[in-house]
């Protein structure tokens, strides 16, 4: 299941949020500045509340689960295991 959701961040990021000579990996920090603004951030959450049925509530918005796209994936994993969003940082 996890490529299911991994794919389609990364397609996402690629395509919205990077310009086009960037690249990016499952393990790239997405939060280091370079990478991802806030705006890019919000945008991001976004998409993958609509992409994969979830609610990310304010307090699922922290480094633990979107430092990077390896660790968003195990962060959707468990809001949609869970059936709506995923409470605490590290669930």
């Amino acid at each position: 299941m996890s490529e299911e959701i991994t794919e389609p961040i990364l397609e996402f990021i690629r395509r919205e949020l990077l310009a086009p000579d960037d690249t990016i990996d499952v393990q790239d920090d997405l939060l280091s500045g370079e990478l991802l603004d806030s705006l890019g951030v919000l945008r991001l959450s976004t998409f993958v509340e609509e992409q994969f049925g979830i609610r990310i509530q304010p307090t699922d918005f922290v480094v633990e689960n979107f430092q990077n796209v390896e660790v968003l994936t195990r962060f959707v994993q468990r809001a949609v295991g869970s059936g709506n969003g995923v409470s605490g940082a590290g669930d």
